[in-house]
């Protein structure tokens, strides 16, 4: 079946659309029976085969905040779409953390209905962590306030992990990729991986996953 750009675009967009409402029985609908979730890339991801993982997700991350996304740029690739954005997250007690991103969608039909299938968000935990390192009573409060919400929702061993993300490739391969593109404006390392925002032919365009996302046609 031919994917119309307009039907991948609202699915795609009525993601932050849920989480700003805090409606999590419609987030987790826009996902595929078979589906995986990398958030952050370089973290354990959350699979289908994980019961429940999805809900756990929203619990931890989505359900005692206000997330904004602020979307620089959207393209489009079949039924594929990348996203520049800053996540605005604000922490009790009113902090407000500012993650630059590059969010990665992979969307199919199942049984005739459009549905996510893979979401891959390209983030650096270590400057996120840095913001709320601030010494401040507020800042010290979200930081404790959020971690032990963690370890409450998902365990020890998932919270770790989730650290962990913060090991990532190396500036040494941030420096190769924007020696080889042209106008960087962004630059993200997530895993194993590092992501861009750059320009292709004058167009502005996304290097995410090895992959060249442009609006040219």
């Amino acid at each position: 079946m031919t994917p119309d750009r307009a039907e991948v675009l609202a699915l795609v967009r009525s993601s932050p659309a849920y989480v700003a409402a805090h409606d999590k029985a419609a987030w987790v609908g826009i996902f595929a029976s078979l589906h995986v979730v990398e958030d952050p890339v370089g973290a354990r991801p959350i699979r289908s085969s994980d019961a429940g993982g999805l809900g756990r997700f929203w619990d931890a991350f989505i359900a005692p905040n206000q997330i904004e996304f602020e979307v620089e740029h959207d393209w489009v690739d079949g039924f594929d779409v990348a996203r520049d954005v800053t996540i605005a997250t604000m922490l009790r007690p009113g902090v407000v953390v500012r993650t630059p991103a590059h969010l990665l969608y992979e969307t199919a039909y199942e049984d005739g209905v459009l549905k996510v299938r893979r979401m891959a968000a390209h983030w650096e935990p270590r400057p996120v962590y840095r913001q709320l390192m601030k010494p401040s009573r507020a800042h010290l409060a979200a930081a404790a306030g959020q971690f032990r919400h963690l370890f409450r929702t998902l365990g020890v061993g998932q919270t770790v992990q989730f650290v962990g993300a913060s090991r990532f490739a190396g500036w040494r391969r941030k420096h190769r990729l924007r020696a080889r593109l042209d106008g960087v404006t962004k630059l993200i390392v997530a895993g194993k991986t590092v992501t861009a925002t750059c320009v292709v032919d004058g167009a502005p365009a996304a290097v995410i996953d090895g992959r060249t996302f442009t609006d040219l046609a």
